[in-house]
């Protein structure tokens, strides 16, 4: 029996991932959430072989974003509005905990953003989220089709 294709869900805030893969990097099955709470019950109804997730969340509703937003709040002298904005542009790290948190820390996670500046950073969260594994905004299809196949590997 021929290998099937991997079902990949996509997690992101608008459209651009799933339009973009689903173009330049067919084969997969794609599967699209928009928080954190979508993502969870799509998970809890049918399994996937890698998330491909988008770090900033600044387009979906405050009330659908995780994550903290009084420590976030306090982390930037107190200022609500900075609280909010910290939470939307780290919502991929926040969805990744909830992820972990909720039994799918087995699960490979492409984070699209690029760590390429923050090489410490990268290594706390792969030491915390072995099946992490990232790429830049600016990756080409090849680049892409390689990242789920070693994704697909890890697991």
């Amino acid at each position: 029996m021929p290998p099937t294709e991997p079902t990949v869900l996509i997690i992101e805030d608008g459209d651009e991932y799933l339009e973009n893969l689903g173009r330049f990097v067919p084969g997969p099955r794609y599967l699209q959430a928009r928080s954190a709470s979508a993502a969870l019950a799509l998970l809890a109804q049918e399994p996937v072989d890698v998330v491909y997730l988008d770090m900033r969340f600044d387009r979906i509703p405050r009330e659908d974003l995780v994550g903290d937003h009084a420590a976030a709040t306090r982390e930037h002298n107190g200022d609500p509005q900075r609280g909010w904005r910290y939470l939307a542009n780290n919502q991929g790290l926040f969805i990744l905990d909830a992820l972990a948190r909720g039994g799918h820390g087995a699960v490979p996670v492409i984070l699209s953003y690029d760590f390429g500046r923050e090489p410490k950073r990268l290594r706390h969260l792969i030491r915390r989220y072995p099946t992490l594994s990232w790429v830049p905004d600016a990756v080409t299809p090849t680049e892409i089709r390689q990242a789920l196949l070693d994704a697909q590997r890890r697991r």
